[in-house]
């Protein structure tokens, strides 16, 4: 008899749990308040397997940050460039961007915001030869967004494309309607 009530104390406390769990689960899945929080950066590409131009840099960079969620008037502007469209041995840009950070709900100026699972890395995105620009997108870009979940692999040797695809996936804080990204 007694076996029989403590299982059934068991169970229900088992459920009660598994409830607040679920609860807290579907409540970080929904929206929440953020604001918008401008940013500036300076990014030197300093990688030795692949050669970039300032204006490709640009673009791998304004396609990373865009899938990161950056609000749509960022601005990625080539900087000490000595010849336009040739590869560069140190090509840079300026990073000019606003990113979602969480805020009391309160606060001035929020936006509805929610987490997104992206991918960085694989086809028609990052891939293996580009391991080096990968390691730096995760060191000085990723810290401007509020993520979390970050998954990463990138074993890069100078000189030589790495063995293996990279992976770069992480969950980030996107506005929760296109209009705010405005």
């Amino acid at each position: 008899m007694f076996r029989f009530i403590r299982l059934v104390r068991f169970l229900v406390l088992a459920l009660a749990a598994s409830s607040v769990w679920a609860a807290s689960a579907t409540s970080a899945d929904e929206g929440q308040p953020a604001v918008w929080k401008s940013r500036e950066v300076i990014l030197t590409y300093a990688g030795f397997t692949n050669r970039y131009s300032c204006e490709g840099l640009r673009d791998k960079v304004e396609e990373a940050l865009a899938t990161l969620g950056a609000r749509s008037d960022m601005r990625v502007s080539p900087r000490a460039c000595s010849g336009h469209g040739k590869p560069e041995r140190f090509p840079s840009v300026r990073i000019e961007l606003s990113t979602l950070t969480p805020a009391p709900e309160r606060a001035a100026g929020t936006v509805e915001a929610r987490w997104k699972t992206v991918r960085l890395s694989g086809p028609g995105k990052l891939t293996h030869s580009e391991c080096e620009l990968a390691e730096q997108i995760q060191h000085e870009i990723l810290p401007l967004f509020t993520t979390r979940n970050v998954k990463a692999r990138t074993n890069c040797v100078p000189n030589q494309e790495s063995a293996g695809d990279i992976t770069l996936t992480l969950d980030v804080l996107v506005p929760t309607t296109e209009k705010a990204t405005r």
